[in-house]
């Protein structure tokens, strides 16, 4: 799946048209001294790019063009093959840990930074496609964010989206970074940060990197702790989401809260 692709199916058309715009800005930097032969393979890839802004293109290959400004002078489709090769799809790559890309021959931190722009920006996208309109209203928005921030993640994290009265988003707040497997958060921190927000309600949101889509008991008694201290506050949690490679998880769908 191309990464265009990737927004068209799973994002937003907004975050499509960013990422289009920003892939031919990357087309067009000054090869430098590349050799003659080097200077002709870039020349073709980006008309070809530019024929059918990258619908026709191949993983590895919007791979190659995004690491052209990193790597003026080194065969880039190598080390694209290479990224596909290590970390199954485009997606894996863009949301790959850093020092898993290090690993990789001829990826520096130059071509790191390339990619793991391009991470962000797709999450800013979709954040800011949450900050649009009312949750309630725009949920396959948040299912969106979710999935882009935590889906491909090899270690469990854990967010709180502070929304206001109306159900819009305050603050997206990071609350907890963990092992592969468990990850822990304080209930008083995150009723701590709601009240500083003035936050009316909450969506904790966390990954399970094994692909396990079932709630743990661990994970029913944290959202029960957090719950009890909310109650007090008045502050409601309107569901907590487990992400997976495999799916979603729903506290609300599965009768949790």
């Amino acid at each position: 799946m191309l990464l265009i692709q990737l927004f068209r199916n799973n994002y937003t058309k907004q975050g499509e048209a960013f990422f289009r715009c920003w892939l031919e800005v990357i087309t067009t930097t000054p090869n430098m001294k590349t050799n003659q032969s080097h200077q002709g393979h870039r020349s073709r890839i980006r008309k070809k790019f530019l024929t059918s802004l990258g619908d026709e293109l191949h993983d590895y290959e919007l791979l190659e063009i995004l690491l052209f400004a990193a790597n003026p002078r080194q065969d880039t489709k190598i080390i694209a093959k290479k990224l596909i090769a290590k970390f199954g799809d485009i997606s894996g790559v863009i949301n790959s840990n850093l020092e898993l890309l290090r690993e990789i021959d001829g990826m520096g931190d130059a071509g790191i930074v390339q990619i793991k722009i391009i991470s962000q920006i797709i999450m800013r996208v979709l954040r800011n496609s949450v900050l649009d309109k009312p949750v309630l209203n725009n949920w396959s928005a948040v299912l969106d964010y979710a999935y882009a921030t935590l889906k491909n993640l090899n270690y469990e994290v854990f967010r709180v989206l502070f929304l206001d009265k109306k159900y819009q988003l305050i603050e997206d707040e990071l609350m907890g970074i963990g092992e592969n497997d468990q990850v822990f958060v304080s209930s008083k921190s995150i009723a701590k940060k709601a009240l500083l927000l003035g936050a009316a309600s909450v969506i904790l949101i966390h990954n399970h990197p094994s692909g396990e889509l079932r709630a743990s008991a661990s994970d029913i008694q944290t959202t029960n702790k957090i719950s009890a201290v909310l109650k007090g506050l008045e502050v409601k949690i309107l569901d907590h989401l487990i992400i997976s490679s495999k799916g979603h998880f729903s506290f609300k769908e599965n009768s949790l809260l």
